[in-house]
């Protein structure tokens, strides 16, 4: 996976956690890393950017 190509899915797990489409009844990083095809850190990485789309929008 280019960085490019890394970035774009970690910018789209971060949206698609923002937007609610997480199952929360599960562990986030194992479905970010299953859907997305990111490393934990990378998962992680995706978290954070989560909370920071969450806290722009209020």
């Amino acid at each position: 996976m280019t960085e490019t190509a890394s970035t774009s899915e970690v910018e789209a797990a971060a949206l698609w956690l923002a937007t609610g489409g997480i199952d929360r009844t599960k562990a986030a990083v194992p479905q970010i890393r299953q859907r997305y095809g990111l490393t934990a850190a990378q998962a992680v990485e995706a978290i954070r950017r989560a909370q920071l789309i969450k806290a722009r929008a209020h």
